[in-house]
């Protein structure tokens, strides 16, 4: 068990860090959150923007498209909200692809039957693993829809092009930094010198991990605490190889590295560091 002065710090949004903060209580393990990542949803916008019409236009020729792929739990939950609006019942003869096992289930729980999930044999949950998936190898011709938000990788995209696809995004929601979260983060770095206490910081996606980096650069001349010294002593838990090399080029001197961004793998990694350390 964690000794008390060792605290996991969640970047993810609110309502999805509250949810893991919860499970972390169940192995009594303390957290603390500093949401570094809100989803801005489209559903509500007054104004029609561009952005807003090429969602409908993709809900609507939902029907022309062979297979969709959603992201992320929050293209699940806001892209199934935009085509409940405008299909009563899913279109017949679509392939649905979810990366992640938790983004597959939240995709089931809306009546969706999954074709396949990102997993791969080592247990990688990311848009590499999703490409080798059987149902996306021959696809010559066929149109692929991606349900994600504004921005984001284009690795997968890319890779299903090579194959003969044509690809189209729907972007579902924006990524923003919190409006409290400049704050929060400054309140922790000013404390994290003075306490004894253990941290480990955690990043459940590269747009987490953005944020820090943009609100980091952005302090050094409002924070006193030595920033080179926290970043050498704080702990960080990624869910991929790919983000750990970001990690290290960042500064941080010790990163760990779970199977997945499920909360089980993310809390069996918090689990073996303080267990370790």
């Amino acid at each position: 068990m964690p000794n008390k002065s060792a605290t996991v710090i969640i970047t993810r949004p609110q309502k999805q860090a509250k949810i893991w903060a919860e499970r972390l209580k169940l192995e009594n393990i303390q957290s603390q959150i500093i949401s570094l990542l809100e989803i801005k949803s489209f559903q509500n916008e007054v104004e029609e923007t561009d952005l807003v019409r090429s969602i409908k236009n993709c809900v609507l020729d939902l029907d022309l498209f062979q297979k969709i792929i959603f992201v992320s739990q929050n293209a699940v939950e806001q892209g199934m909200e935009w085509i409940d609006a405008y299909w009563p019942q899913i279109p017949e003869g679509i392939d649905f692809f979810a990366i992640g096992e938790t983004t597959a289930n939240l995709l089931r729980s809306y009546g969706v039957t999954v074709q396949d999930l990102a997993v791969s044999t080592n247990g990688d949950m990311t848009s590499e693993s999703l490409l080798s998936a059987d149902g996306l190898q021959q696809i010559v011709n066929q149109k692929i829809l991606i349900v994600r938000g504004v921005g984001g990788r284009g690795h997968l995209a890319e890779g299903l092009i090579q194959r003969g696809a044509f690809v189209k995004y729907c972007e579902v929601y924006k990524r923003q930094i919190p409006d409290a979260a400049k704050e929060e983060l400054i309140k922790w770095l000013e404390n994290i010198n003075s306490d004894s206490g253990s941290y480990l910081l955690v990043f459940h996606s590269g747009e987490s991990l953005q944020n820090f980096q943009q609100l980091l650069t952005g302090l050094t001349k409002e924070v006193s605490a030595n920033l080179h010294q926290i970043l050498d002593k704080t702990g960080v838990l990624v869910p991929s190889k790919r983000l750990e090399v970001e990690v290290i080029n960042l500064g941080f001197k010790h990163c760990v590295v779970a199977a997945n961004a499920t909360d089980d793998a993310m809390t069996h990694a918090v689990k073996q560091y303080f267990w370790s350390n």
